[in-house]
């Protein structure tokens, strides 16, 4: 594939992968506005935190294998179309029924575009910098989810919570046609042209008796980081707030999370493309755990708030791009996509979980300090599942020619 085609591509994706962190934080910083318009309380609020990653996870699990049979391209442009209705009819809610319904629908769009652009990044990127370039394409989560907590900050005041919705649906419809241009279908496969393959066929691909160690792990891997990765994506916000500061505390303190996490996965990409993916990997799943229970000792004093927030933000991108620099080198070229989906798609279940039982923590009289440490654990056993060697590499991935 000619370098400027590369490059271009790659460009799409990470626009494409900006898509998703403003989808899926969007909600966060609305979430003190529709709490007071509608009167919701915490197990409720967690409901709504929580149907855009169960959105997701469908859309990982259902959509994520269509690519392998029928290509990444179609399907990251159909993703994208769902994400931009789905944003603008969350815009148009009129109740908490509706909204959870339109970010269930935005939800299943951003899990079939993360899981085929995490996959067509992976092809297409040069073997010898190809952490670095997942690091890259993974910083268009953060600057998405930045993007997002910028206007929110500046427009919810004077044009309500909806205008945040209504730009995000405006920016996918402008990503999915930057993508109808420059997003490439990669050339048959390592081991073949792609074409549909019955189920039974890539289960067995999946879980056959050399694949299945890996399937399970990195399954598991993403589960655990997701619990945490999205509680402290959705609820550290409100959280913040419960501090007894200014609501726009809250607001700021995640936009700091999120500028950390531009930082984080760049300087995963340099060390792990130096020092090795598994190792530099495990080493940010321990910082990150620590990071979270940090956070619980965080005081109504504001450099407490966001120094806890840097920190957080810092490891907690790099943590999961590890994950998603590892997931295509554990499958096959064929069922990829499918595997990668799989993946994303219980992990997603993860991030489902993760708010709902922080809300329901909270609504039963859970402390604040006692929620951090509690959500401090996932990523610690994350780190014990690398270091304990059960996700290896299955594949070599040689770049993609158009």
């Amino acid at each position: 594939m000619p370098s400027t085609t590369r490059s271009l591509a790659i460009g799409g994706a990470i626009l494409g992968n900006l898509v998703d962190g403003y989808g899926v934080v969007a909600v966060a910083f609305i979430g003190k506005a529709i709490e007071r318009v509608w009167n919701l309380d915490p197990a409720m609020l967690g409901l709504v935190f929580a149907s855009g990653p169960a959105g997701m996870m469908l859309g990982s699990l259902v959509i994520s294998p269509f690519a392998d049979r029928f290509g990444r391209r179609k399907v990251t442009l159909a993703s994208l179309l769902l994400v931009a209705l789905g944003m603008f009819g969350a815009a148009a809610a009129a109740n908490v029924t509706q909204l959870l319904a339109m970010l269930l629908l935005t939800g299943l769009g951003i899990g079939g575009v993360l899981a085929t652009l995490n996959t067509v990044v992976a092809e297409i990127a040069p073997p010898d910098r190809r952490n670095t370039v997942m690091a890259i394409f993974s910083a268009g989560y953060p600057l998405g989810s930045t993007l997002a907590g910028g206007l929110a900050i500046g427009l919810m005041m004077t044009h309500g919570w909806q205008i945040v919705f209504l730009l995000g649906g405006a920016l996918a419809l402008l990503v999915f046609l930057v993508n109808l241009f420059t997003l490439p279908e990669p050339a048959a496969r390592e081991n073949g042209a792609a074409g549909p393959r019955p189920p039974a066929t890539m289960r067995a691909q999946l879980f056959g008796e050399t694949q299945r160690g890996n399937t399970i792990a990195i399954c598991l891997a993403f589960f655990l980081n997701m619990i945490s990765f999205y509680f402290i994506l959705l609820w550290t916000a409100r959280l913040t707030v419960s501090l007894a500061v200014p609501e726009q505390v809250g607001a700021t303190a995640m936009t700091i999370v999120n500028i950390g996490s531009l930082i984080g996965p760049l300087l995963f990409g340099l060390l792990a493309d130096r020092l090795g993916l598994v190792r530099i990997a495990s080493v940010y799943f321990l910082a990150f755990s620590l990071a979270i229970a940090l956070f619980a000792g965080t005081t109504d004093a504001l450099w407490t708030i966001y120094a806890a927030s840097a920190l957080v933000g810092l490891v907690m991108a790099g943590a999961m791009t590890s994950l998603y620099a590892s997931t295509p080198l554990l499958f096959p070229a064929e069922v990829r996509a499918a595997g990668t989906g799989l993946a994303i798609g219980i992990g997603r279940l993860g991030a489902t979980a993760g708010p709902i039982l922080a809300g329901l923590a909270l609504q039963f009289g859970a402390g604040r300090s006692g929620l951090y440490l509690l959500f401090a654990i996932p990523p610690l056993l994350v780190a014990f599942i690398l270091l304990s060697g059960r996700i290896r590499p299955a594949v070599t991935l040689k770049p993609r020619e158009a």
